[in-house]
């Protein structure tokens, strides 16, 4: 063992420190984004007041810090990691914290989709980073373990909206994997090509198509039946989606159950459900297929707001800024002008936090047909302009963007009469995005 006025791992005053906090210390490398006794107990093979005093003690010597229960290690502890243990023991060190932090993950998913999911959000969410490298780590070394940690993230990341970070842990398992199912992992293995594809990545529907038909009970992870239906449902035949619907009928669980009533037509039923779980999501989602359902503008933005309490319950800026956008819609038809404003301006401080480009120019845009309804042309054409100019060329949904902002210039300027330059925006709406671009614009 390496002297510790040789490693640094020394106290404040240059004293060694006991040979069993250097070892402590070097191996809280693993770690990632803090940890807690509990964590340092079962990773570490420590009893747990063990673990707290040992915890306590390097943080007398600075080498960590503490709030409220959860240990931050400091940066110059990982160097020392590297040089007092073995790549044998480091190996088993990533492989004991990713262990313990599927156990974590399992344990969470089960109150993820009940009246305490807003307890269990924070545990997982406090483990960011350590999960994250627990992923990496097992994408390399334990791919059956990534497989169930990305299956069992699956709740947490669809209902908080990161489907990118999904799709990014997902698409570089599958990578390592290729076309071949592990045995026993199928459901896993397709939560996985459902995150890449969701994420915007290759779909893989044939591939999922033949593993659903292979997978002839009930999923065993609610959360599937609602993926695979938002996902690649559009993808499949009608009548397989009518087969795998009816097969989630045969589970006990009630959350699949109100899943599989919502991708079908029973938005309202699965509502019932929902709240008979106690699940915030699940009443979100409900809710909102029901706001898009119903014709009545009027209820549909009751039911929009019923949806935006929840959002902000969950605390997902990105659903909530959706919602606003859409409740300003409805109340723009309704002619609600002062309401609808008010919607689209959350909107914006929403989707700057969540930083969502397509639903920010869709709230200037929305921001600018209420002023241009409400008489206010110049303000109207200044809000466009802003929208149109806040469209980057590198960004995936500009086009749709540019299209409504342009289109949106001609009516400001046909309602001002300016004809000749309302049929010039109209027909630089029509060009394609590339020449508009090559123009000028």
């Amino acid at each position: 063992m390496e002297s510790a006025s040789h490693t640094g791992l020394a106290g404040p005053e240059g004293e060694s420190m006991p040979a069993v906090e250097r070892v402590v210390a070097a191996r809280l490398g693993v770690f990632s984004g803090g940890l807690t006794a509990e964590s340092v107990a079962s990773v570490l093979e420590l009893p747990q007041p063990v673990a707290g005093q040992l915890l306590d003690a390097l943080t007398e010597r600075s080498l960590l810090t503490v709030s409220d229960g959860r240990y931050q290690v400091l940066k110059a502890i990982h160097p020392y990691s590297d040089e007092l243990i073995t790549s044998a023991e480091a190996e088993d060190l990533h492989a004991r914290h990713a262990a313990y932090l599927l156990e974590l993950v399992r344990r969470a998913d089960k109150h993820l989709r009940g009246p305490d999911q807003l307890h269990w959000a924070t545990s997982v969410r406090q483990e960011s980073d350590n999960l994250r490298r627990a992923i990496e780590w097992a994408t390399e070394h334990d791919q059956r373990l990534a497989l169930e940690l990305v299956a069992g993230l699956s709740t947490y990341w669809w209902m908080h909206g990161l489907q990118d970070e999904a799709g990014q842990a997902a698409q570089g398992l599958l990578g390592m994997l290729g076309p071949v199912v592990p045995d026993g992992l199928g459901e896993e293995y397709l939560l996985a090509v459902l995150h890449a594809a969701g994420s915007g990545r290759p779909a893989g529907v044939e591939q999922a198509r033949v593993i659903v038909e292979e997978l002839v009970e009930p999923f065993r992870y609610p959360v599937t039946v609602l993926l695979w239906s938002i996902v690649l449902g559009p993808f499949v035949p009608a009548e397989l989606v009518a087969d795998v619907l009816a097969r989630q009928e045969l589970s006990t669980d009630p959350w699949t159950l109100a899943a599989a009533q919502l991708c079908g037509t029973g938005a309202e039923a699965a509502l019932a459900q929902f709240q008979a779980v106690g699940d915030r999501w699940g009443c979100l989602l409900a809710l909102d297929e029901r706001a898009a359902r119903t014709p009545d503008f009027k209820r549909a933005v009751e039911l929009t707001s019923q949806a935006l309490l929840l959002a902000d319950e969950l605390g997902v800026d990105e659903e909530a800024a959706s919602l606003l956008c859409r409740r300003g819609d409805l109340r723009l038809r309704m002619g609600d002008l002062p309401a609808a404003a008010d919607d689209y301006r959350r909107t914006l401080a929403r989707a700057k936090r969540a930083d969502r480009l397509d639903l920010s120019a869709a709230a200037r845009i929305g921001l600018a047909k209420a002023a241009r309804f409400g008489g206010d042309l110049a303000k109207a054409q200044e809000l466009a302009l802003v929208a149109l100019s806040r469209c980057p060329a590198d960004w995936d949904e500009a086009d749709l963007a540019m299209t409504e902002a342009l289109a949106e210039l001609a009516a400001i300027a046909a309602a001002a009469g300016r004809t000749d330059e309302a049929h010039s925006w109209r027909l630089k709406a029509g060009l394609a995005p590339e020449q508009y671009r090559a123009a000028g614009r």
